[in-house]
């Protein structure tokens, strides 16, 4: 890498380094600049989380959102990626990949110090696409001075299998007077070839990626939590959404005679059953079989009655029979499950539905 002297008309040669040399840390130095200008690594990324700490207790290093709304893992290492950075990534994004849209926003929240309303509009604002797309695919940068010849490797091969990950080299450089200098590079995919590149395997992969003729069935996500739970759900024949528009809007989409599969994230299908009356605010439903509002009849959910005044924050119910209903212990699954983080969307999986229907009925 060489710096211009225009005047003298001449190259001088930049040294090349190490961060280690310069004593800076990846967590303390690498990690703050990125942070602050996260377009060193080739595009326009909003950072929403920085040390995001895991169940595990692992900590991810930067968690992102690009403009087509994918939630972007970035992974960094000082000088050397090391034998398994890309395992390591592949972990955190496998996590990462069941963040239901109130999770994310809840995440970028606690990042502003603000509130789930106003990360909401951030991140709404900076994608470019819809706002029911986030988080539908993932996507992980690996960034590191120099990259392992195996993770380069394995990096390659994941790409033949669909996996959207990114190695970009960040060099470090001196000048004579010890003015430092980083130079991002991305070298998978290569810039040069991106496009034919993505375009190949995208072709590669589209006949088994086509989704297929909608079935006919709807995929309704269980979201438990203080303002609803399953064992509710089965008892006194609902499901329900809410604590915001842009979630119970989706039971909208279902009407009388559907039929649907409940899925709880995590654990797999727990409910089959059709619907048997359209959507209204919780206060609003009765209970079919015992003609008591839904809200006198003993709810287990610590708060299903919250902002149950108000129509866009309101939890939403929608009646349902139930054909076959097991508890969230009894979930039915298998490698390769259909799952979706949207609250409600139509079923195309036809492995899935095989399988459902064997388990839970059709």
């Amino acid at each position: 890498m060489f710096r211009v002297d225009i005047n003298n008309k001449c190259l001088i040669e930049l040294k090349p380094t190490g961060f280690s040399e310069l004593g800076l840390k990846e967590r303390f130095d690498i990690q703050e600049w990125i942070e602050k200008s996260p377009t060193i690594l080739g595009e326009e990324l909003l950072v929403i989380g920085k040390e995001v700490i895991l169940p595990s207790g692992k900590r991810l290093d930067l968690l992102c959102v690009d403009k087509s709304a994918t939630l972007v893992i970035v992974e960094l290492k000082r000088d050397d990626s090391g034998a398994s950075v890309e395992w390591q990534a592949i972990k955190y994004a496998s996590y990462c990949s069941n963040f239901l849209p109130e999770e994310i926003f809840r995440q970028y929240a606690g990042y502003l110090d603000k509130s789930e309303a106003d990360a909401a509009k951030a991140i709404e604002e900076f994608i470019d696409g819809d706002i029911e797309s986030l988080n539908s695919v993932q996507r992980i940068i690996l960034a590191s001075k120099e990259f392992n010849s195996e993770v380069i490797s394995a990096v390659l091969w994941l790409r033949e299998f669909g996996v959207n990950i990114q190695c970009t080299r960040l060099a470090p450089y001196l000048d004579a007077d010890g003015g430092l200098f980083i130079k991002p590079e991305t070298i998978i995919p290569l810039p040069e070839a991106k496009d034919y590149i993505e375009r190949k395997e995208i072709k590669q992969r589209k006949a088994a990626s086509i989704p297929g003729e909608w079935t006919g069935y709807w995929f309704v996500n269980v979201g438990e939590g203080p303002h609803r739970i399953w064992e509710d759900n089965i008892k006194f024949g609902f499901i329900g959404a809410g604590q915001g528009k842009r979630y119970s809007s989706a039971l909208h989409r279902l009407s009388i005679g559907d039929k649907i599969y409940a899925y709880m994230k995590g654990l797999g299908y727990v409910g089959f059953g059709e619907v048997i009356s359209p959507a209204v605010m919780i206060r609003d439903f009765v209970v079919s079989e015992s003609n008591i509002p839904l809200l006198d009849a003993g709810l287990k959910a610590e708060r299903p009655g919250e902002n149950s005044d108000d129509e866009e924050l309101s939890e939403w119910v929608v009646g349902v029979k139930w054909i076959k209903a097991v508890p969230k212990s009894q979930a039915k699954t298998f490698s390769g499950v259909f799952a979706n983080q949207n609250v409600v969307c139509k079923l195309r999986h036809e492995q899935t539905l095989k399988f459902v229907q064997q388990e839970l009925g059709k």
